[in-house]
């Protein structure tokens, strides 16, 4: 009987992970293919490498993020 337990438990995780990196990589997806002035993309963080250029031209709470030079 706990041994049942345990391996419900493990799947139960298992599909847990799943679901969430699905989900994530989703969202990531559906937001890489807006653009936005100054040859800038819109994400919800800017990488270390860009900086924010505002909001605008990008959809709700996400960021405007330019190269930096």
């Amino acid at each position: 009987m706990r041994r049942l337990g345990l391996v419900m438990v493990v799947l139960l995780l298992l599909t847990a992970v799943q679901f969430c990196s699905i989900f994530l990589t989703a969202d990531d997806t559906k937001v890489q293919g807006w653009t936005c002035g100054y040859r800038g993309a819109c994400r919800k963080y800017c990488y270390a490498q860009e900086y924010m250029v505002g909001y605008h031209g990008c959809p709700r709470r996400l960021r405007c993020c330019a190269l930096r030079f």
